[in-house]
């Protein structure tokens, strides 16, 4: 899918997926609006700048909008609506936490387009990080449900792409999560399918390899959060499930929380709602 348009809403991190994704549809699109979630937990989110600056020096200061959007309120909502039914119906998959900060991300987006006129949506989800749920197929295929219902077409550019296993971080043991960048050496091999290759070729990264990086760190927000899900995801449920099953389940739980979400927007001029979203 290569779309193209006035403009473009892209989730954007300031990692070398959604960097890529960027540099990508700036070939198709007259302007790119790169939107940035800062929320409690999230740290140096104003490190997406710098990639930001990169893109705006090499193709050109007026293609690009940078945004900042705060989903405090919004993540709370996602969490914990209809959380003791939620318990009954999904149990722990409450814990995915990645997964629903990613949601909120995703409803803010929606109204972020809906205000700005904007209907074509893009991040950098990638199949290479196989345990996070935004990042799942069948899971992006609900979201892209729920961004069609408002009229708008969400699409992920680099999702079939390669994606490094060294630097699959969910894989990785919970210490090895939190250890020195040194503990992630650059990886000697040169994948020219991989994203990061390719954002080398362009002249937007100094190595076809950067991801865990000190030079990654220093362009993108952290949050430590991810590590419950991590304790969720691995330590307790794939310790005795499938893959696909856990696939099968962790949809499940999303296409629940997706209709709740659609409900949601559509009462944006609700006075409680509109807190929320604004």
């Amino acid at each position: 899918m290569n779309p193209s348009g006035k403009a473009v809403a892209i989730l954007f991190s300031g990692g070398t997926d959604s960097t890529l994704t960027a540099a990508m549809l700036q070939e198709n699109f007259e302007k790119v609006h790169l939107v940035t979630y800062d929320r409690f937990g999230f740290h140096a989110t104003d490190n997406t700048a710098v990639q930001t600056k990169a893109l705006k020096e090499k193709y050109g200061e007026e293609r690009f909008v940078h945004t900042f959007l705060n989903v405090d309120k919004l993540f709370q909502h996602v969490s914990y609506e209809n959380y003791f039914e939620n318990i009954k119906k999904h149990g722990l998959f409450n814990l995915s936490t990645c997964g629903l900060c990613k949601l909120s991300m995703h409803v803010r987006t929606i109204k972020y387009c809906i205000d700005n006129e904007v209907y074509f949506v893009a991040d950098g989800a990638n199949q290479a990080m196989t345990m996070e749920p935004a990042q799942m197929k069948p899971v992006i295929d609900e979201m892209k449900r729920m961004y069609a219902h408002f009229g708008i077409t969400y699409f992920n550019p680099v999702f079939e792409m390669d994606g490094p296993e060294d630097k699959d971080f969910i894989n990785k043991s919970n210490a090895k999560l939190l250890a020195r960048e040194s503990d992630y050496s650059v990886a000697s091999f040169e994948n020219e399918k991989t994203p990061g290759f390719k954002l080398y070729k362009m002249g937007l990264a100094p190595s076809p390899n950067v991801k865990g990086s000190d030079y990654d760190k220093k362009r993108q927000p952290r949050c430590f959060q991810f590590i419950i899900f991590n304790i969720f995801a691995l330590k307790y449920f794939m310790a005795n499930k499938t893959y696909e099953e856990y696939t099968d389940l962790t949809t499940k739980f999303y296409s629940d929380k997706i209709k709740s979400m659609i409900k949601l927007i559509e009462n944006r001029n609700d006075k409680k709602v509109k807190e929320m979203l604004d």
